[in-house]
C-alpha cells in the first residue's frame, strides 16, 4: 500500500527554514536585543544612541523573521503541528518582549542599577565634595556606572555618565542641602534623598 502513494515532494530550501521553530539563533538574537534596550534605559537620559538603533534594528529583524516563520508554521498542514508540539520555542520570543517592554515602561533597569550603585556613589561623592585638592579625577567606575567630569559643587559633587544621551549628556549630582545651584547650560532634577538628575545641556 505505502509503494502506491505519491511521496510528498521534498519542501523547498526556504520553506523547511521558516517551518521550524525558533532555535539556536532567533531566540539568542531576541535576548541580546532586550538587553541592548534595557541597558540603553538604565543610565540617566539613555546610553549610547548608536547601540540603541542597532538594537532596534535587530528587534525589528526579529519580529519579521519570527511572524514569518509562525505564519508558515500556521498555513501549512504540515507546519501547525510542529506549533504544538515547540509550543515554549515560539511563545519565548513574544513573552521576551512582553518582559522588556513592561520593565522599561516602569523604570526598572535605572531603578534597579541605581539602587545597585548608590551605596558606592554616595561614598565616592562624599570623597570627591570633601577634597578640596584634586582639581581634575581620571574618569572611573563606581558601582555599575562608568563616571566622567567628576568635580566637587557648593555642598556636594556631581559626575556624568560616559555616553549617554543624543546631544545633552547626563549623570548625577550628590547635594545633601539641597539641590545645587543652577547654571545657564545645566538642570537637575530631584532623584532621591540628596541625590539629582544632572543634565548637562549641549
Amino acid at each position: 500500500m505505502s509503494e502506491n502513494v505519491a511521496e510528498r515532494p521534498p519542501l523547498p530550501a526556504l520553506t523547511r527554514a521558516l517551518v521550524g521553530p525558533p532555535g539556536k539563533v532567533l531566540l539568542p538574537l531576541v535576548a541580546v536585543a532586550g538587553l541592548i534596550v534595557l541597558n540603553h534605559t538604565s543610565v540617566p537620559g539613555g546610553g549610547s544612541f548608536t547601540l540603541l538603533l542597532a538594537g532596534l534594528a535587530l528587534a525589528v529583524v526579529t519580529v519579521v523573521v519570527w511572524v514569518a516563520r509562525f505564519a508558515v508554521g500556521l498555513l501549512r498542514s504540515d507546519g501547525r503541528p510542529g506549533l504544538r508540539r515547540h509550543w515554549a520555542r515560539w511563545t519565548a520570543a513574544p513573552v521576551m518582549g512582553v518582559i522588556v517592554t513592561a520593565l522599561v515602561l516602569t523604570g526598572a533597569p535605572f531603578s534597579a542599577r541605581f539602587a545597585l550603585s548608590e551605596s558606592g556613589l554616595e561614598q565616592f561623592a562624599r570623597t570627591v565634595a570633601a577634597d578640596t585638592k584634586t582639581v581634575r579625577r581620571e574618569d572611573q567606575w563606581v558601582g555599575l556606572f562608568p563616571l566622567t567630569s567628576i568635580e566637587r559643587v557648593p555642598g556636594g559633587a556631581r559626575f556624568l555618565v560616559s555616553d549617554t544621551g543624543l546631544f545633552d549628556r547626563y549623570g548625577f549630582a550628590w547635594s545633601p542641602g539641597g539641590a545645587p545651584p543652577e547654571e545657564s547650560h545645566t538642570g537637575y532634577t530631584h532623584l532621591e534623598g540628596p541625590w539629582y538628575l544632572w543634565e548637562s545641556r549641549f
